[in-house]
């Protein structure tokens, strides 16, 4: 019998990518369990996600990559993260999937889409006026990883200006993006924007950025468009810039609190779009692919005694 112990939490992976798996990590015992099954804790790897408070309980756990890239759930001070264990993300497998979102809800919004799926229910023919382009539009992506260089390469590829904001200055301006400003410059960088779309982690930085000042520092009637974290936003502060009109429409694959309660007036408002945290869900194909394809490579690493790529900075939050 295998005295080490390879747990796989992540469901959606094939027979196939088990057995590479298996073949590469011959010396372990490899198992497919749910997330919250106390085995767990007997596992030196674990792939997929993990019940928090397990994280402790596992003595013998030396790497945790999880399939999805925002962590902060992991890292919170109550979870107490060994700081032997090497913990790894699946950032840069979501790339496509969200970009794609946010260029369908950029569209949507653009194009009033949303109003006129509300009137089609109704039966209603109603022309409803003057729509915008993306095409010559401004927009603003803040936070510049994986999601946010696909979503500004697809928007400049339907001739937008595109303005990037990161954490730190960088020696050389992405390609993906005309300007590059840094995060103490972000209420420059949002401006003159028609759409501000977030692709964020959530870190102490990052909660309540967008709050009631900053949104009004926004040019009146854009866009503002949320896939990273729901605490970015000040929620109360974003429904009154909608309904004053300081913000055009807003596109929240996430928001604060989460699930968003059945009372919030945001449901209700024609210029909003809301989906359940869906933007990257394993639900594409490709996805999926890409986020066991990464898994693979870092246990080939790690079986060879070879670095990874990149492990997650504990004290950063990715």
């Amino acid at each position: 019998m295998k005295n080490k112990k390879l747990a796989i939490t992540f469901t959606e992976i094939t027979n196939e990518q088990l057995q590479k798996i298996k073949e590469i990590a011959s010396e372990y015992e490899v198992s497919q369990m749910p997330a919250n099954a106390v085995q767990i804790c007997e596992s030196n790897i674990v792939f997929g996600n993990i019940k928090p408070e397990f994280i402790a309980k596992a003595p013998h756990l030396t790497w945790l990559h999880a399939h999805f890239a925002g962590v902060d759930s992991l890292l919170k001070p109550e979870v107490n993260f060994p700081e032997k264990v090497m913990l790894t993300n699946s950032a840069g497998t979501y790339g496509i999937a969200i970009s794609e979102h946010l260029l369908t809800t950029t569209l949507m919004l653009m194009r009033r889409n949303i109003e006129y799926a509300k009137r089609q229910f109704q039966n209603q023919w109603q022309p409803l006026g003057e729509v915008k382009s993306i095409y010559g539009s401004k927009i603003c992506v803040v936070g510049l990883g994986d999601i946010g260089e696909n979503y500004a390469k697809r928007c400049q590829a339907l001739g937008a200006s595109v303005t990037g904001v990161v954490r730190t200055k960088r020696a050389i301006k992405p390609t993906t993006v005309d300007e590059l400003y840094t995060i103490d410059q972000l209420d420059e960088a949002i401006a003159n924007q028609d759409v501000v779309a977030l692709a964020l982690p959530e870190t102490k930085e990052t909660i309540g950025l967008f709050n009631e000042a900053r949104l009004n520092k926004m040019k009146t009637g854009a866009l503002l468009l949320n896939v990273g974290r729901g605490t970015a936003i000040d929620t109360n502060a974003l429904i009154r810039a909608l309904t004053a009109g300081q913000i055009g429409g807003a596109g929240l694959d996430v928001t604060n609190p989460e699930p968003l309660p059945h009372t919030s007036p945001l449901w209700q408002m024609d210029n909003v779009i809301i989906t359940p945290h869906i933007s990257g869900n394993q639900t594409l194909k490709l996805t999926n692919e890409l986020i066991v394809d990464k898994f693979i490579k870092y246990l080939q690493n790690y079986i060879a005694n070879q670095p990874f790529a990149k492990l997650v900075d504990k004290q950063l939050g990715y």
